[in-house]
């Protein structure tokens, strides 16, 4: 028999949140059954829509989470940037306080020339000092070679002071041009803080509503759980029902006249006769083969006393059972003769629909000869089956599982 798929088991506990939804066995009142199984439906349909909320609303949580965390690292960097603006300022103005105290040592150097020209220059005829230095020569040569010293000190002095002029004004341009900088970082930094805040908010909302959502799933699920345990019990009592009336068919006379559908022949009594004390011969002891449709309540009461056995693979004994091993046991218990695998067990019987199953019906997974799961249906759209690897024979509903169709033995 084919493994059937841990996914899908898996799958289905999630969809009944770890219990067993739909349970009802023909020794079970069937109010009662559906007195349980009204307030678990609901409670499980209330379940699944909150379980989707509540996914979106850790979701959401997750995503205002990560745009608090981006907002934080663009905060960081803008603090960074900002501190990086402020020393670039800072380099700027000391750059600046050098070009000006340059500026202010060429504007002495200039001031002492035009003193020391002054004293060489003698009377001032022009009121140029410059002019009157060159006036005052002693000969003609004296003159060119002072004109020569006047024209080169102007050029000096006019391009020092244009490279200091000039280094000064880009220094301020800069320095302006950080200081904007620094301002534009601080409204971004301050814009990134407000919307930070704004998130947070929006984030502990969100948690708020996530705690809301999980109350009232772990509600439901103390609720259910209560029902579950409800179930358990009627379950327990349909067990016992079912194992005293195997009990009282065991106990009960196995003579019949011979019928039509059993070959075997009625076993043959001699009359007592009056005059004879000697007590009538015991009939001879015969094999009895159950007919079609025999037993089967027995057969869904034997598989239900193995409630919680634990599935191993091959298994067909008390100590652990695979699907086709624990509906074989179970018809061997009732006197009913299965092959050991589920797809032989599919060939057996009479095929009928699922919406004409009855309690003992057999359903299966897969095709007729090639079925891979096999369950034994108890009655109220559940059978019982051992499902995979890792779980434990229990009941289901068909709601959440369904068979593909069912064979009466």
């Amino acid at each position: 028999m084919k493994k059937v798929s841990r996914l899908m088991f898996s799958a289905l506990a999630f969809l009944t949140i770890g219990s067993t939804m739909a349970v009802s066995i023909g020794a079970v009142s069937a109010d009662e059954v559906a007195d349980t199984k009204a307030p678990m439906t609901n409670l499980s349909a209330e379940n699944s829509a909150l379980l989707a909320k509540l996914s979106v609303a850790q979701d959401k949580v997750a995503s205002i989470d990560s745009q608090v965390s981006n907002k934080t690292v663009a905060i960081n960097d803008a603090q960074k940037n900002i501190a990086s603006t402020d020393k670039e300022i800072t380099e700027v103005a000391q750059k600046i306080v050098k070009v000006q105290a340059e500026v202010q040592s060429r504007k002495t150097v200039l001031k002492e020339q035009v003193i020391a020209l002054q004293k060489r220059a003698g009377d001032s005829v022009s009121g140029n000092v410059y002019v009157d230095f060159i006036v005052n020569s002693d000969s003609f040569s004296d003159m060119v070679s002072r004109a020569s010293v006047v024209g080169k000190l102007n050029q000096a002095n006019k391009e020092a002071m244009d490279a200091v002029a000039n280094s000064e004004s880009k220094l301020a341009t800069l320095k302006q041009e950080q200081v904007t900088k620094k301002a534009n970082l601080v409204n971004t930094k301050a814009q990134l803080e407000k919307d930070q805040a704004q998130l947070t908010s929006l984030k502990a909302d969100a948690e708020n509503e996530q705690a809301s959502f999980q109350q009232e799933v772990d509600g439901h699920k103390t609720q259910l759980a209560s029902l579950q345990s409800q179930l358990d019990a009627q379950t327990a009592a349909a067990v016992e029902a079912a194992k005293k009336e195997t009990e009282k068919a065991t106990i009960a006379p196995t003579v019949a006249p011979k019928t039509g559908s059993d070959n075997t022949p009625a076993p043959t009594v001699a009359p007592k006769t009056g005059s004879d004390n000697t007590p009538a011969p015991t009939p001879a002891k015969t094999t009895t083969v159950a007919p079609s449709g025999a037993n089967t309540g027995s057969l869904v009461g034997n598989a239900l006393q193995f409630i919680g056995t634990p599935y191993v693979w091959g298994g067909a004994q008390p100590g652990g059972f695979d699907c086709s091993g624990l509906v074989w046991y179970a018809a061997k218990m009732a006197g009913i003769s299965l092959p050991r695998t589920s797809q032989k067990q599919s060939t057996v019987g009479t095929k009928v629909s699922l919406s004409e199953l009855q309690p003992g019906d057999l359903v299966f997974w897969g095709g007729v000869g090639s079925a891979h799961h096999v369950g034994i249906y108890i009655g109220g759209g559940s059978y019982v089956h051992a499902p995979t690897e890792g779980q434990n024979v229990t009941t289901m509903s068909m709601q959440y599982y369904k068979p593909d169709f069912g064979r009466r033995l």
